[in-house]
């Protein structure tokens, strides 16, 4: 199945926590496109964009309620969307 993402959804993605389990953060997405650069996931911190050698289709996200200023690209099919009402 593939995934498809507009904006104003929402995708939560895996970060990365030491001594325990990693957790999932909400993002909301702001677009879509295809990229050879993008976010590694389970995200360690600081996020970084890293350039990849193939082009992938990545979704454009904001993280919400940490810094909602920084926009970052990661691979769709590292992201889980979720269905809010």
């Amino acid at each position: 199945m593939i995934k498809v993402f507009e904006f104003g959804d929402y995708a939560e993605i895996e970060q990365k926590r030491y001594g325990c389990e990693n957790e999932m953060y909400l993002h909301k997405v702001i677009g879509t496109s295809k990229s050879n650069a993008w976010v590694d996931v389970p995200v360690q911190t600081p996020a970084t964009e890293v350039i990849h050698q193939e082009i992938e289709p990545v979704v454009s996200c904001i993280t919400c309620g940490i810094c909602e200023t920084v926009v970052l690209k990661y691979r769709i099919k590292d992201v889980r969307k979720v269905e809010r009402i």
